[in-house]
């Protein structure tokens, strides 16, 4: 499990990039963070696996305080981190160097890196492009390229900042397609950083973020259900909610109903 404990964590600037934050999530788990421009999510994805030390309040990783000066890597290890420009990330002439570079600051044996550089990329969909420069491939194939390199190193969680914001409507989907099959089928816990509201309406569950503090947190329904207190703080609600929340304000609906098939049934 992955906790957040009354973290506190501030720049240069002496202002609170996020205050008093407390959650957590566990393997298995798809929770999604939420929130307008500036309101602290990268901040909250670089202190999970450690990139930020919190200044103060505690994060957690299976017992494990990121703080502790004797950890050496070993919370990078169980805690994967992909970011938003996959661009910004790529360090190998091809996608295999690329994807096995985590494993060679590892000393990993060559054979066992070949092995998992060939089944992440094909658990992926990326094999034929092994040999190929990351700068011919398509944002969606870029974004992979980036997942597989995380996953390589087989963590237990995997912390997704924007990952989708870049990409087209095909490959957003298919993204989405793969970090859900993750939690589904390995177990993974995912901590999923988004301002597309679109994508997280089955998350386990929701933490809405704004000026560092956590203003709300819970299942989708729970989450969506002040849509403009949302608005308000720069989230857009999912587009079914919000026909929900119209229809309701002109006496069309009686009650919260939240998704497409639920709305039809209420209307006909």
């Amino acid at each position: 499990m992955i906790e957040f404990r009354e973290v506190f964590f501030e720049y240069e600037d002496n202002k609170w990039a996020v205050e008093n934050l407390n959650f957590s999530f566990d393997k298995g788990q798809f929770v999604s963070i939420i929130g307008g421009n500036g309101s602290g999510k990268s901040t909250i994805a670089r202190l999970t696996n450690g990139l930020l030390l919190s200044q103060k309040g505690k994060v957690i990783v299976d017992g494990i305080t990121t703080n502790d000066p004797n950890i050496g890597n070993s919370i990078k290890a169980k805690v994967g981190i992909v970011f938003q420009n996959p661009d910004n990330q790529f360090i190998g002439m091809t996608v295999e160097e690329d994807i096995a570079f985590g494993l060679e600051n590892l000393n990993v044996d060559r054979n066992e890196a070949h092995r998992r550089v060939t089944e992440v990329s094909e658990m992926l969909g990326i094999e034929k492009y092994l040999s190929s420069p990351p700068s011919i491939l398509s944002g969606g194939e870029k974004q992979k390229v980036a997942i597989a390199g995380a996953l390589v190193l087989t963590p237990e969680y995997l912390v997704l900042d924007e990952v989708t914001s870049l990409l087209d409507p095909i490959s957003r989907r298919e993204i989405i397609s793969i970090v859900k099959s993750l939690v589904k089928n390995q177990g993974i816990g995912v901590l999923y950083i988004t301002h597309n509201t679109e994508e997280i309406v089955d998350s386990d569950y929701i933490v809405a973020i704004n000026k560092g503090k956590i203003v709300t947190k819970g299942k989708a329904k729970e989450v969506f259900s002040n849509v403009e207190y949302l608005h308000s703080i720069g989230v857009s609600v999912p587009g079914d909610i919000y026909v929900s929340y119209y229809l309701k304000k002109r006496g069309l609906l009686s009650e919260d109903v939240f998704f497409e098939q639920e709305i039809i049934k209420r209307l006909c």
